[in-house]
């Protein structure tokens, strides 16, 4: 059977189901609770062919708003992308990706993505260059914290719209580099991180964090306003701290004698002009589609 190309077949509520089934299927990642919540948007545009109603190989493009330098830049990030075992070896990947490009190449500032090793040299085909990304740390003097942080329980509705809310009214947290795509943002409020999340009712923020070994991974600041360091970290501490790392730019934190750790296992790759590629940055973590 001859494959049919598809692009941005939202509407279409079989073929979106497929979407959902082919990512599960090859990232082992069922995206099903996103789209049920309401999360998942347009902004997230597949480029897929089909053999009849079945996805065999797919490349989606999510478009999302980025502060870079402070100023507002529209990117592409390049995701999902998987072929079935069965239709592998035949370029339609290479073919899914060059049309991906094409389509949003005039209205986008630049790509990104994040790759495992082994699709290093495909993306090298696509003409995308591998970087390397770091984060800062700081080392610390441990402490008891003061009462405020309060950990969140993502299966209520109460919370998971007061989490949308915060979202949705943010500054980027960083005008560095940083991002306000609040759909995104509940993606990884849902799965991956939905265990790490405090609200801060003095300051009316979210700090998404975990502790380990001493070391306190802050992956997110969400609020109107991102306050310094030395105001938010007394709600959050604990006497075992010794280090503190944050997985975004922390420019906004008034912070001094910052080492930078290169970060492993990304596979961060860029396309086009990227202002921030000869100096140490870090694409926040909740901007990973």
């Amino acid at each position: 059977m001859a494959l049919t190309f598809r692009e941005d077949y939202w509407d279409s509520p079989e073929l979106k189901k497929e979407l959902i089934n082919f990512i599960n299927q090859i990232h082992r990642l069922d995206l099903t609770l996103w789209d049920e919540k309401g999360y998942w948007d347009r902004k997230y545009r597949p480029f897929s062919f089909f053999e009849g109603n079945r996805i065999v190989s797919s490349v989606c493009i999510y478009s999302m708003d980025m502060t870079i330098d402070g100023k507002r830049s529209l990117v592409a990030q390049v995701s999902a992308v998987g072929t079935l075992p069965e239709y592998r070896r035949k370029g339609l990947n290479l073919e899914l990706s060059k049309r991906a490009m094409e389509w949003a190449e005039d209205n986008h500032d630049f790509f990104f993505l994040f790759a495992d090793e082994e699709a290093f040299p495909f993306y090298k085909r696509c003409g995308f260059r591998q970087v390397n990304e770091h984060k800062a740390r700081l080392a610390l003097t441990g402490m008891t914290a003061r009462p405020g942080a309060v950990k969140l329980d993502v299966s209520t509705t109460d919370n998971l719209d007061m989490i949308y809310r915060i979202a949705s009214n943010r500054e980027p947290v960083s005008n560095v580099l940083g991002v306000t795509n609040e759909k995104l943002f509940m993606f990884w409020c849902l799965y991956f991180l939905k265990d790490f999340i405090y609200y801060i009712a003095d300051l009316d923020i979210l700090v998404l964090y975990e502790r380990k070994n001493g070391v306190l991974t802050i992956f997110d600041i969400v609020g109107t306003h991102v306050p310094v360091f030395s105001e938010l970290y007394p709600c959050i501490c604990d006497e075992s701290d010794s280090a503190v790392e944050f997985m975004f730019m922390m420019d906004k934190l008034g912070l001094d004698e910052i080492e930078y750790v290169k970060v492993e296992g990304n596979g961060t790759h860029l396309y086009g002009n990227f202002p921030l590629e000869n100096s140490k940055f870090i694409f926040p973590l909740t901007a990973h589609a």
